[in-house]
């Protein structure tokens, strides 16, 4: 594991979920879609078909007078708002406390496999055999650990990755319905999805100061105390 490790473990989460349609007044669709690049042009396109039937069905004759459609910028939240920057330092600090663990496994087997190379020749056949062997099982041991700490790393990315998109969807939510928004659309680079928008449609710095004051709000309540059992 070479020490881009965390950048590179890192770098996924930034752009791997968005929300299409973050809110829809009618309660039509709300959801989180996996972005990879594999499956980018699938995706772009059962995407843009389930918009056309959707704002279609929102252009029925007693809504059409109504729509209103808006936009958010799903990066300039996460980057902007503390709810965003605080689930990227909690991963961040997750990610360098698992490096260290691989750092040190690495050191050790690099400090075995010098011990091989050097002390190798000078050694007889069966106490280097058992020398090789003994490397062999611990470099599997790392593979392990490594797979492991992975699959931790993806849970612990999902879960954050939940609680954001949770509380995003609410405060998108809460902004489109004091604008009256019918649907709120967010923009993706490289997707196709909002190829123009006009600025005044863009209610991403409401999202922000929403989902900041949302924070404070929730941290400035008071927790409740357990009832005490009789």
């Amino acid at each position: 594991m070479d020490s881009k490790w965390i950048s590179e473990q890192m770098k996924p989460q930034a752009c791997s979920n968005f929300l299409l349609v973050l809110y829809s007044s009618e309660g039509m669709m709300i959801r989180m879609l996996n972005w990879t690049g594999r499956h980018k042009t699938g995706w772009i396109v059962r995407i843009a078909a389930i918009v056309v039937l959707l704002i279609v069905s929102l252009s029925s004759p007693g809504l059409s007078e109504d729509l209103k459609i808006a936009v958010i910028d799903p990066d300039r939240v996460a980057n902007e708002t503390a709810l965003g920057k605080r689930m990227k330092a909690t991963l961040t600090k997750y990610l360098e406390a698992r490096q260290k663990v691989i750092d040190t496994d690495e050191a050790t087997l690099r400090g075995l496999e010098d011990e091989l190379r050097t002390q190798g020749p000078l050694l007889s056949a069966d106490a280097r055999e058992a020398k090789q062997e003994s490397y062999q099982r611990e470099v599997i041991v790392y593979q392990q650990k490594v797979n492991v700490i992975n699959r931790e790393l993806q849970e612990r990315r999902r879960t954050e990755s939940d609680k954001y998109a949770k509380l995003l969807r609410a405060a998108v939510a809460r902004v489109a319905k004091q604008g009256k928004f019918t649907l709120v659309l967010a923009k993706m680079p490289d997707s196709g999805l909002v190829l123009f928008h006009h600025g005044s449609l863009d209610i991403t710095s409401q999202v922000i100061k929403e989902l900041d004051r949302a924070g404070k709000t929730s941290k400035a309540e008071p927790k409740r105390k357990p009832k005490e059992k009789p």
